[in-house]
């Protein structure tokens, strides 16, 4: 856990390495405010408005002064999402009394719904073409989000994206089809190895998108490699930015991974019906379900805070989840029509 003090108003934590969760500790309430919480200026980036980041370029990079320290410091960064990502107030229910809950909208960051996965993508992107790369490899599940966020970042920066995806013994040898994130992936042209969970288990992704590298190598291309979930200390370095984008905008675990039980799909389905937003199940979903859970056990702690969420995206991944969704979702019927209601030739016919 890495916390950032000293310039910065609020006290920061970042966990490196995952897109799980940015926790932030509001010091003073007074810094948060619906006035000073939102930055209108779409393209600025880095240094306030005055600065822009135009789509699609290749910049120098220079980081917060608070992350000067750290090292290696990235030499550029690509502009892929669309940032800064809005922060708004979420009338969640039941919660505590004067609590402001305040939500961070990472899953509008724009590039095919790729959530907060393009801010990694925006510092390895840049390493790849710095590289000379021609193409890019990475591993994850199935339903990987962060491998589709891949393959439509490389597919903006014409390159080719291959992708070594794991699913079921049973369905390794068959077409994967077009589900969820499988269907972005295959329009944009991604090329996707499947392996068995087993397989890659017993072998581990780094083997196994080696074993894909050198293959591209001989065939004459240039691969470059992502690791799962472009969590490295690369990656991490995207998650610094949106400290940053945070600091802006304020101047002044369940079953384990991508496993849910029934009340946190339950509480997923609940939220979107409540506030209109969506949850993925990996990430965001689980956070807001263990927040709304201490919140509701420990009321008096939460009392008169202001706290912000930060959603990241994922929202494909719940066609992963569908079977289990299903049976919570009542809200529809036969439409019953009398047969005493008169009837109107040509009136509503299919043609």
């Amino acid at each position: 856990m890495l916390k950032l003090t000293g310039s910065v108003p609020p006290t920061l934590f970042l966990r490196p390495n995952t897109s799980f969760f940015i926790g932030i500790k509001i010091v003073n309430k007074h810094h948060l405010s619906q006035r000073n919480l939102f930055y209108y200026s779409p393209m600025s980036k880095h240094n306030g408005p005055e600065q822009t980041f135009g789509f699609l370029t290749q910049k120098p990079y220079s980081p917060p002064s608070w992350a000067q320290h750290l090292h290696p410091i990235p030499s550029h960064v690509f502009s892929l999402a669309h940032v800064p990502t809005p922060i708004h107030r979420w009338n969640l229910p039941n919660l505590p009394k004067n609590v402001e809950l305040w939500i961070k909208r990472d899953d509008l960051s724009g590039m095919q719904l790729s959530g907060n996965k393009v801010r990694k993508l925006e510092f390895l992107m840049a390493e790849a073409v710095a590289q000379g790369a021609d193409c890019i490899i990475t591993i994850g599940g199935i339903q990987s989000n962060h491998c589709r966020a891949t393959a439509v970042a490389a597919k903006y920066l014409n390159l080719d994206c291959y992708l070594i995806l794991r699913t079921s013994k049973i369905l390794v040898d068959n077409d994967p089809g077009l589900t969820g994130n499988l269907l972005v992936e295959r329009l944009v042209g991604a090329h996707v190895d499947l392996v068995s969970k087993e397989e890659y288990a017993n072998t581990g992704s780094e083997v196994l998108t080696n074993l894909l590298k050198e293959r591209l190598i001989r065939e004459g291309k240039r691969p470059y490699v992502i690791p799962v979930g472009g969590s490295n200390s690369l990656g991490t370095w995207g998650y610094i930015e949106a400290v940053r984008e945070i600091e802006e905008q304020l101047h002044a675990k369940g079953l384990g991974y991508a496993m849910n039980t029934i009340k946190e799909l339950e509480f997923v389905k609940e939220i979107a019906a409540a506030t209109g937003i969506v949850l993925d199940p990996v990430y965001s979903g689980k956070a807001a379900f263990r927040l709304l859970k201490d919140m509701n056990d420990n009321p008096a702690m939460w009392e008169g805070r202001k706290v912000l969420f930060i959603h990241t995206g994922g929202l494909l991944g719940l066609y992963e989840k569908t079977e289990q969704i299903t049976p919570m979702m009542a809200n529809w019927r036969r439409m019953d029509i009398a047969e005493s209601v008169p009837r109107k030739d040509g009136v509503g016919k299919m043609f």
